[in-house]
């Protein structure tokens, strides 16, 4: 089990957030959580940067040479294997477990997690399906963007739940 660390600073907390990689059980600071956050958040914003530089470069070069040679599988194909989103999946496991040790910190389960995850993955499919028919100029279907919207919004009511969780303070023992 780990030890929660109380005050600590960014470069502590990343070698931490390795550390604890997969560990789920045990607690994480306050100050272990956002420092790692913050960390992680510079670096995405970083990579995303070079990437939307490269994909705008890209795209104009694209368009001008055939308008019409982007497919919505070729957008959905590459954002997959944009390095932002490669990085994002090699954290997550991480995150997932960071997570959890803050919230065991603040006397909730990990598994809180889920009420958040859920609705944004069910918010995501009728959402990338919308995307698609806009793309390729197929039929709108007025219950995908209700599904969509319902659970946008019980998603952001979720996240916000889960941020409030994070920055309270711990619970004692």
């Amino acid at each position: 089990m780990t030890e929660s660390v109380k005050n600590i600073n960014m470069i502590d907390a990343v070698k931490l957030f390795f550390k604890n990689y997969f560990n789920f059980t045990g607690r994480a600071s306050r100050s272990e959580y956002w420092w790692f956050i913050l960390a992680f958040a510079i670096v995405y914003i970083v990579i995303s940067t070079i990437e939307t530089v490269f994909i705008f470069a890209t795209l104009l070069d694209d368009i001008y040479d055939d308008p019409y040679s982007y497919s919505s599988s070729d957008i959905l194909k590459d954002l997959f294997l944009m390095p932002s989103s490669l990085f994002y999946l090699a954290m997550m496991i991480g995150l997932l477990s960071l997570a959890a040790r803050r919230l065991q910190d603040r006397g909730h389960s990990g598994w809180w997690q889920l009420a958040n995850i859920i609705p944004g993955i069910l918010f995501l499919i009728p959402y990338f399906a919308i995307l698609d028919s806009i793309i390729t100029g197929g039929s709108f279907v007025p219950g995908q963007a209700i599904a969509a919207t319902i659970f946008g919004i019980i998603s952001f009511g979720t996240g916000i739940t889960m941020i409030v969780f994070l920055c309270l303070p711990p619970k004692e023992d």
